[in-house]
């Protein structure tokens, strides 16, 4: 069977003046349709990439803010490559437990956060363009289970998101590498592969992704930051990616997985090693069976670059 993002993007129109009503009544469609019923529910959960193409498509349906954008040169290149991965998980560790960025749980609060990206070349295609860049305001609530964001015509919607587990659930003791590997382990193993996922892709990588959608867009404290990136090196698979570089053009050092199909990146930045944003793209040629598209090898399908992220108040408050 097609997925059902798939089923959305074939049935939508190309983001027209015409087109964009369309657009947000298949987003909003799309995001609530019910879950199938089982006796005992898997933890609910929207993956990284369903809630990023879900985010898109309703920036795509704002039209605001969208064009070619100045590529920015803030961050240079390190003078001193990382020699590893493990230096490179203790080096960013050490900046997150030093970083001003605090974040208290408060019931009712949230986490807005700002991000650059690249958005989609040509929909149904999952290629983003690298020659564009759009404004993408999102707000997570501090519990790490919602997200809002505007449904293109200036209303807020809030929907259930999380990457399965919560800051609140990484941050009882004891925080520490090992834990945070175990405890995001047991939410993949308990959460079955969606049709928003790859089939082929491995616990590894799973957990890879789930970290990466953790550091950009969850309320984390500084110590269960520290311990994520002191865990990244733990997963099996996981190198360095010298001289990597984020939507906003601020060049950096990434952790890098490749699995079956694609290959992601968590960008860090060279000089302070704080986080910067994602990158990933195709590995090997796919071709989806029911629409028959193939997307070849070195395809980017996302491209980000965090710009801000601070607690306010609810949803639509801006720092």
């Amino acid at each position: 069977m097609m997925d059902e993002f798939g089923r959305f993007l074939e049935a939508t129109p190309a983001i027209t003046g015409e087109a964009k009503a369309a657009a947000r009544t298949r987003l909003l469609q799309a995001t609530r349709e019910p879950a199938p019923m089982s006796p005992m529910p898997p933890p609910r959960r929207r993956g990284p990439r369903l809630a990023w193409r879900l985010a898109l498509a309703a920036s795509l349906a704002l039209a605001v803010g969208a064009g070619v954008l100045a590529v920015r040169g803030d961050e240079q290149p390190a003078t001193t490559p990382v020699a590893g991965v493990q230096e490179l998980g203790n080096k960013a560790a050490r900046s997150a437990e030093t970083d001003p960025y605090e974040i208290t749980p408060s019931p009712g609060r949230w986490l807005y956060v700002k991000q650059t990206i690249a958005p989609l070349r040509k929909e149904p295609e999952p290629e983003v363009d690298r020659g564009k860049r759009m404004t993408l305001e999102t707000w997570h609530s501090l519990d790490g289970k919602q997200l809002a964001l505007d449904d293109g015509r200036g209303k807020l919607v809030t929907e259930e998101y999380g990457p399965g587990v919560t800051g609140a659930d990484l941050a009882r003791a004891p925080v520490t590498p090992e834990e945070m590997i175990a405890r995001i382990g047991a939410s993949v193993d308990a959460t079955p592969v969606t049709e928003f996922d790859d089939a082929d892709a491995t616990r590894q990588e799973r957990i890879f992704r789930t970290i990466s959608q953790l550091l950009g867009e969850q309320p984390l404290v500084a110590d269960v930051r520290a311990a994520l990136f002191r865990a990244l090196p733990m997963i099996q698979g996981v190198s360095v990616k010298q001289d990597a570089i984020d939507a906003a053009g601020r060049h950096g050092v990434a952790f890098d997985y490749t699995g079956a199909w694609e290959r992601f990146e968590i960008i860090v930045s060279a000089q302070d090693y704080r986080f910067l944003g994602t990158y990933g793209e195709t590995v090997a040629d796919r071709t989806f069976p029911i629409s028959k598209m193939t997307v070849r090898a070195g395809t980017p399908t996302v491209w980000t670059a965090n710009m801000e992220s601070q607690v306010v108040d609810r949803p639509g408050d801006r720092p």
